[in-house]
């Protein structure tokens, strides 16, 4: 007997269903689940778990795209997803949420739920430790580990090209701007796959302006995390206006 839905959807149901508190916990969570469970995914299961990541951001962890958009937008049946579906939640990396409208009680898109990585120690289910304060992004321990980094040593590419050379108007010293691009294929590092490679760019160079615009006008005493925020920000405009355009008002998904 088909079970009734209980959950509507709205935002307090989002909210609770929310299983992160950063996004760094959630691409944590998506890499050891790849890791751990290879010998068990497919590439096909691989790239639909990372766009649920890619639009699990508004609510850490929660996605509402229909199986036929997921489809779409990997090129598979909404037959296949569904299937791809029910296999990540038999290894516990997702769980789906029949949700129903407030407006009429009819059902709508599923909420799925990337679940926090369990490892397994001693025969014993340990959830990944969260960590009790959530360091902002733009506090520049999230970037000590460039501090040290040699990269982009190798044959330079149009990308770094076109950074560079924003960077070039307000300094000169590589040391920053290859810090500052650490920074930049950092938060793109999960989304590139989804978004064309110039819109990705043409933010990463805004931000550049934008952050070294804003050390004129106040003191910053972190430029990179500063500037990581500021990216963050465009990239997570970027997310709702695409959202907004394709995804917020999809046609029911009955599974």
């Amino acid at each position: 007997m088909k079970k009734a839905i209980t959950k509507i959807a709205c935002v307090d149901t989002y909210e609770s269903l929310t299983t992160f508190s950063t996004i760094e916990d959630l691409n944590q969570s998506i890499y050891n689940h790849i890791t751990h469970y290879n010998e068990n995914l497919s590439p096909t299961m691989i790239t639909i778990l990372k766009l649920l990541g890619r639009y699990s951001i508004k609510y850490l962890g929660v996605s509402f795209l229909t199986k036929n958009k997921i489809g779409e937008l990997v090129g598979k049946s909404r037959r296949t997803i569904i299937r791809v579906c029910h296999e990540l939640e038999n290894l516990g990396i997702i769980k789906q949420y029949p949700l129903k409208r407030g407006s009429d009680q009819q059902q709508t898109s599923n909420a799925i739920v990337i679940q926090p990585y369990v490892e397994q120690v001693e025969n014993k289910n340990v959830t990944q430790d969260k960590q009790e304060n959530v360091t902002p992004k733009t506090n520049s321990s999230s970037l000590n580990n460039l501090k040290d980094l040699n990269t982009y040593d190798g044959p330079i590419q149009l990308p770094y090209q076109s950074f560079r050379n924003m960077c070039h108007c307000f300094t000169k010293e590589k040391k920053i701007v290859n810090r500052l691009y650490g920074v930049y294929l950092g938060q793109i590092k999960h989304i590139k796959p989804f978004y064309d490679e110039k819109v990705l760019l043409d933010l990463g160079i805004l931000a550049i302006k934008l952050a070294f615009q804003a050390t004129k006008r106040k003191k910053i005493d972190n430029l990179f995390g500063y500037y990581n925020g500021v990216l963050d920000q465009l990239f997570t405009k970027l997310y709702f206006e695409d959202m907004k355009g394709n995804h917020w008002s999809v046609e029911e998904d009955v599974c």
